[in-house]
């Protein structure tokens, strides 16, 4: 008979992958963004903190350096305007968020 302990380890990594199959739905309470297979959806008062975190990331400066505007309804989806102040520049970019208000991505120059 196998001990509890040994019984356990042995199921952790089916669960593992069974958690893995799903991580694409994972959902968070409260204002926290919900995980889908394409973007995170974003409650439409959170765009542009998250905009300015994510543009942060993407041109690896500070999340200080980054100054977003409100978000604008904008060809079916929503647009938040913003900028980088990088080393070289400030650079002007947009974080689009489709119908669903599901982050797509930054895009600058």
């Amino acid at each position: 008979m196998m001990p509890d302990l040994l019984k356990s380890s042995l199921m952790l990594p089916s669960l593992l992958l069974a958690l893995l199959s799903t991580a694409g739905s994972i959902a968070t309470a409260g204002s926290n963004p919900v995980l889908t297979a394409t973007g995170a959806i974003v409650a439409r008062n959170n765009m542009p903190e998250y905009c300015q975190r994510e543009a942060a990331r993407e041109y690896g400066v500070p999340f200080k350096a980054i100054k977003t505007d409100g978000v604008i309804a904008s060809g079916g989806g929503f647009l938040v305007k913003g900028s980088a102040a990088t080393v070289q520049r400030t650079r002007p970019f947009d974080c689009l968020f489709d119908s669903e208000r599901r982050f797509m991505g930054v895009s600058g120059e």
